[in-house]
């Protein structure tokens, strides 16, 4: 064996000397086994797009392999000055360890979106996504290299000959970068062109790069200044009191100087549901086989059985639903940083309340009123520090009691970010009584179970969606004689449940599948609100079966409410012409 690369027993001491190599030796050997190993998802893509292979494919899948070795051993040679080696390799291990996991179990993309969910994800959730299998691999991919790492010994040459082979390597492997494309241009460009998630896939400088840009604020709304919108918000002609400031909350009728004139003016409740991770297939008001809307297929509902979310992640289709950016145009950072529909509610005098069961509302409510489970949480609802959906109602009787005593304001806009359907633990979504589909799959990691037990889990979190929707229309029609109200419910994204060997969500948007990106809509109004805010109807129900998308729901909301500003657009508003002439 060379005396450069040695490895022996002391049989003395029963230990085992550090493993031998040269600072260059070591990093082709961690960017070999990053490549090969830690890449299997990018491989499975590259099989996959080329499912018959020929000679031609098989020396163009060895180059891609090469060049993709090759970058990683140049960036790993730039971070291989003595004392900072060895921590920079063991800290790429084992963070590319889970990657590795959660891209081969899930069949998910590392791209900005992604990155911004892990950070935003709360504990719970983050608990949810333990597993056997990822401790495994924690094991195989991270601590065991890395142990090995940390006991080999490097040699390090002199500062000008080791700075000369660490040059020398990267021209090697730059020139080996330079002849792969040259004899393979055509196919790099035609495969990264038709297949834009490669470069989301290659560990580890997908989460390397995004991580790098979040740590360093690039996502961060905060670094802007808030862009206004719609600060000219006012109540428009079918609201009393119209003549107040937009600033200032408009004053209920009760007690007031034109109770006389419009005595029959209630104050309005609107409530928005923003669902979460919930698929419209799985809707039997969408045609699914199973009866997973015993409940709201009794309710007059409006179902919008074409609605497209803004993303496939919370962190991305939350901010847009809300925002008047639409899809084609969204801009994290811009939209992060810009009012929106619920900051235009409250420049025009609504009060505004926002109540969350999730990983927090992305921006959308720092501006308004809101409240988590520590404000709002019920024994009976929770278990720990998660809480079912239902718990969100806790206490919301004794808010609008307060509101109308006192007599603040005529509109009140209330939001409920549910819980939903997100998974992999989607049996903890639901109460035990809602185990109507069985088996289940009832753990995180979702490759110990069926297809059918993890759509069996699934169907019954959408079970107990209809269930706490039900509760939120029963709930304001509890309050119908004092109030007039509506409900409008968004899911926010939808989920893979393993089809195409994909599962959960987060997908980039121009590659999801359509359990991803296809989500319920549906609307609720009390025979009073029609009445009060003038709205057909009739006309509404005519639009159920149109394409629309999420991009509608400020326009909407400022439509269905008369709220008059230069921020609305009439053509995005789809109730806007279902509205009765004064």
């Amino acid at each position: 064996m060379p005396q450069h690369i040695s490895s022996k027993v002391t049989a003395t001491s029963g230990t085992i000397t550090a493993l031998s190599l040269s600072s260059q030796q070591l990093t082709l050997v961690i960017a070999g086994l990053l490549t090969l190993f830690y890449n299997t998802a990018l491989w499975q893509t590259l099989l996959n797009t080329f499912p018959e292979l020929n000679a031609g494919r098989v020396l163009f899948f060895t180059s891609f392999v090469l060049f993709i070795a090759a970058a990683l051993s140049i960036i790993l040679t730039i971070l291989s000055a003595k004392y900072v080696q060895k921590p920079v390799l063991i800290f790429i291990l084992m963070t590319a360890a889970p990657v590795t996991y959660f891209m081969n179990s899930y069949g998910v993309v590392i791209d900005k979106e992604m990155v911004q969910n892990t950070f935003e994800t709360d504990p719970a959730e983050a608990y949810d996504l333990l597993s056997g299998k990822l401790f495994l691999y924690l094991l195989v991919l991270g601590v065991i290299p890395s142990i090995v790492v940390l006991r080999t010994r490097i040699r390090y040459r002199p500062f000008w000959p080791e700075l000369r082979n660490k040059v020398l390597l990267i021209i090697g492997c730059i020139l080996v970068i330079g002849a792969i494309d040259l004899s393979f241009a055509k196919e790099y460009s035609s495969t990264f062109r038709n297949n834009r998630q490669i470069r989301h896939l290659i560990v580890p400088s997908n989460y390397l790069y995004y991580t790098s840009r979040y740590l360093a604020g690039a996502y961060d709304e905060q670094a802007r200044v808030l862009e206004p919108v719609g600060q000219d918000a006012k109540m428009g002609d079918i609201w009393p009191n119209t003549a107040v400031t937009s600033k200032a909350p408009t004053l209920s009728l009760i007690g007031s100087a034109k109770a006389a004139v419009k005595t029959h003016f209630k104050p309005v409740i609107t409530v928005v549901v923003v669902g979460e991770t919930a698929r419209a297939m799985n809707f039997s008001l969408n045609g699914y086989g199973r009866d997973t809307n015993p409940l709201l297929s009794k309710q007059p509902l409006v179902n919008f059985s074409q609605m497209s979310s803004c993303g496939t992640s919370t962190a991305v289709s939350v901010p847009c639903m809300f925002s008047d950016i639409t899809h084609d145009d969204y801009d994290a950072n811009r939209v992060r940083a810009r009012e929106n529909v619920l900051d235009v509610l409250s420049h025009a005098g609504a009060t505004v309340l926002w109540r969350d069961n999730n990983s927090g509302c992305k921006g959308v409510c720092a501006r308004v009123k809101s409240e988590d489970i520590n404000d709002y949480k019920a024994d009976q609802f929770c278990d720990g520090n998660e809480c079912y959906d239902e718990a969100m109602l806790n206490g919301l009787d004794a808010y609008l009691n307060k509101i109308y005593t006192q007599q603040t304001s005529d509109n009140i806009v209330i939001v409920l970010h549910q819980k939903g359907s997100h998974g992999p633990a989607y049996s903890k979504r639901y109460p035990a009584s809602f185990n109507q589909f069985t088996p289940v799959c009832d753990t995180a990691d979702l490759e110990q179970c069926s297809r059918e037990e993890i759509t069996n889990a699934y169907d019954n979190t959408i079970l107990y969606t209809d269930y706490f929707l039900n509760q939120v229309i029963n709930f304001l029609q509890q309050n119908e004689d004092r109030f007039v109200s509506s409900m409008i419910y968004l899911s926010d994204h939808g989920e893979s449940l393993g089809e195409a060997n994909v599962y959960l969500h987060g997908l980039p948007y121009f590659m999801a599948p359509e359990e991803q990106t296809h989500v319920p809509f549906m609307t609720w109004f009390s025979p009073n609100y029609l009445s009060q805010l003038k709205i057909n109807a009739p006309c509404i129900e005519q639009k159920a079966d149109q394409a629309v998308s999420q991009d509608n729901l400020f326009h909407s909301l400022l439509g269905l409410l008369d709220i008059q500003t230069n921020a609305y657009q009439p053509t995005l508003d789809l109730f806007g012409t279902c509205r009765k002439p004064m």
